[in-house]
Order: C-alpha cells, then sequence, then structure tokens
C-alpha cells in the first residue's frame, strides 16, 4: 500500500520537526501496512526555486535514511506543490513525485477562478503531467468551488482525500461523495507529526472498505500504485 501524501521530512516544512520524529512516522505507517510513501512537503513558488528546494529536500532524506533502520516504508521524494500563476509553462517534473509525471497540487484556500481551473486541465491534457489534487474536500466551502472541482472530477485528475476528513463526520460524507465521483479516487495521510495530525490511513481504509466496498478500495490501491510507478525516460530524482 502507497501513502501519496506525507509531510514527514525533517524539519522541511509544517511537518516533522527532527529525524526520530520522522522514523517513528515511518514505524506507524509500517504498522498500517504502508510499504511506500511519498514525502511531498509544501512547495511555494515565491519561497524559493525548484533547485533550491530539490537541494533541502534531498539532504532531509539524506538525514532521514541514515537515521532509519531496514524494513520501513520505501520513500519516495515528491511534493505538495502550491497553485501559482502560468504555472503551466514552467517545467514542474522535479516536483513530481519520482520518476513520474505524478504532480500533488494543492489548490488556492479561496474561490476557484476560470482561468485557474483551465491551467489545470492544461496541465493534464496538455502538459500530461498526472494531476492529483490534495484534499479536495477542503475547498468545498462555497457552490463555485464545488461546481469547478466536478469539472476537474470529469478529466483524468486525481482526488486525493486526506484520512482524517473520512474520520470527522462533518468532512465524511463530503469525502466519500467526492471519492465515489472521482475518475480517479485517491487516499493519502496527509501527516505531519504524530500528535496533531498523525497517519490514520488503517482507519480511514475501514470507512472506505465499509461505506463504498472492498474492490472500490482494491480500486484506489492500484491508482496510487500506477501514479508512483517510475515511467521509462522520467528520472528518478
Amino acid at each position: 500500500m502507497t501513502d501519496l501524501h506525507a509531510h514527514l521530512l525533517p524539519a522541511m516544512d509544517d511537518g516533522s520537526p527532527d529525524v526520530k520524529t520522522s522514523v517513528a512516522m515511518l514505524r506507524r505507517l509500517q504498522a498500517q501496512k504502508v510499504t511506500a510513501v511519498c514525502a511531498t512537503p509544501h512547495y511555494y513558488r515565491r519561497q524559493n526555486a525548484p533547485a533550491a528546494f530539490c537541494l533541502r529536500r534531498a539532504e532531509a532524506l539524506g538525514r532521514l535514511l541514515a537515521a532509519a533502520p531496514p524494513g520501513l516504508p520505501r520513500v519516495m521524494l515528491g511534493a505538495e506543490v502550491a497553485y501559482f500563476p502560468q504555472m503551466e509553462q514552467q517545467p514542474l517534473g522535479l516536483l513530481c513525485v519520482e520518476g513520474t509525471r505524478t504532480l500533488l497540487l494543492e489548490m488556492p484556500f479561496a474561490d476557484w477562478t476560470d482561468l485557474q481551473v483551465e491551467t489545470v486541465t492544461t496541465l493534464a491534457l496538455d502538459c500530461r503531467y498526472d494531476v492529483v489534487l490534495a484534499h479536495p474536500e477542503r475547498f468545498c466551502f462555497s457552490q463555485g468551488n464545488r461546481r469547478q472541482l466536478a469539472r476537474l472530477a470529469a478529466l483524468p485528475v486525481g482526488l486525493q482525500v486526506n484520512a482524517d476528513s473520512l474520520l470527522r463526520r462533518p468532512l465524511r460524507g463530503l469525502a466519500l461523495e467526492l471519492l465515489r465521483g472521482a475518475a480517479i479516487p485517491l487516499l493519502g495521510s496527509d501527516c505531519h507529526d504524530l500528535a496533531r495530525r498523525p497517519p490514520r490511513l488503517e482507519e480511514a481504509r475501514t470507512v472506505i472498505r465499509r461505506r463504498l466496498g472492498p474492490d472500490f478500495l482494491a480500486r484506489m490501491d492500484r491508482q496510487a500504485a500506477r501514479l508512483t510507478r517510475p515511467r521509462p525516460g522520467e528520472a528518478a530524482l
């Protein structure tokens, strides 16, 4: 099983503060039967260029791997890329999950414009990225965003619901609705630590299995495996 969204690189963003916590997070994921995890620290274009970000990310992974015992889930480098204007005109390969064209995208926490939705469409259809929208349930605070999300859900775009959302009654129904209607339904822990936002994939998968069925869950697992499978010609990081 693959966790597509995790903030476990030490001192990289608002996730794990240190190596000890990062190793403990990997152990927690292992206990939940995770075999591979995408390390997806926040990327904000206004704060750093991709090359500088990737250097920091590689250094953080190096510290983690030096301390991690063998047998823990495999860590794949990626990023949670915050939307920025004209991003479809930029080379984004370094921010994809390593060896793939999978781009985890965080949309603005505001009403989405038609231009922003067109940008995502261009990334998916013209630039041929495997776009995955991070936690879409967090953006359904307006009817406008719900309509825009319905447009994107009809495209070959992944909708990655957070595990925590399936475990909170106010969000559970919405999260299940989004998964059910998505062309590419996906699950991620979006874990940041062991206390406030720990990995809770096993509990969330139980909800999906009970409400949407084991075949649906197996379909989600196949999609996650496909999106993290290295492509020929895509450079490993």
